[in-house]
């Protein structure tokens, strides 16, 4: 019993900034969030089936976000499902993951005083039963660590894009109607 007493004591005697400088940079504990927008699944994104991930560095002064940049991220296709999207269209479609986050991110406020460096991970996914009209995505936050947000995917609302050729037969889509959906989930009209 005495021992755990002394042992008890010589714990409590070290100087918290002495297990501080010994700890690695990633058990600091992040600065404190004080206000946050809510991050969305970008429309683009969904309409394309695109899901992914991106880390960003953010730097902090004075509790404000003075600068984030995407230090990686990778991004992968469902359409057609089940088949990851080729590596070399990483650079091609990251934007339509990372933009969205870097504008997410750079809304964050901290706690007056905290200047720091960090990185925060983004995961976007598409997951369930797929639905005729777009639902309310599920948002798990971890702030300022983590942000996970997931949506169903949602059947297409055009006769061009239900994947049938004009014979009515199945054909596989592809992520050249990236553009052509995402004008869907912005509210425009296919030209004809």
């Amino acid at each position: 019993m005495v021992a755990w007493s002394v042992l008890l004591i010589l714990c409590s005697v070290v100087p918290l900034g002495a297990r501080e400088q010994g700890r690695p940079a990633d058990t600091l504990p992040y600065p404190r969030v004080i206000r946050a927008e809510i991050p969305l699944y970008p429309p683009a994104a969904w309409a394309a089936h695109l899901t992914g991930n991106v880390e960003i560095e953010v730097n902090l002064r004075d509790g404000a976000v003075v600068d984030a940049r995407v230090k990686r991220g990778t991004v992968e296709s469902q359409v057609p499902r089940d088949r990851p999207m080729v590596s070399q269209n990483q650079e091609k479609y990251l934007p339509y993951l990372s933009v969205p986050s870097l504008t997410n991110v750079k809304t964050w406020q901290f706690e007056p005083g905290a200047s720091t460096t960090f990185v925060v991970s983004y995961t976007y996914r598409i997951e369930g039963e797929e639905t005729v009209v777009p639902e309310n995505p599920r948002i798990e936050l971890d702030l300022p660590r983590a942000v996970r947000v997931t949506v169903k995917p949602v059947k297409p609302s055009c006769s061009d894009c239900t994947g049938e050729n004009e014979d009515g037969q199945k054909s596989e889509r592809d992520t050249t109607s990236l553009s052509h959906e995402a004008g869907h989930a912005q509210g425009h009209q296919p030209e004809n």
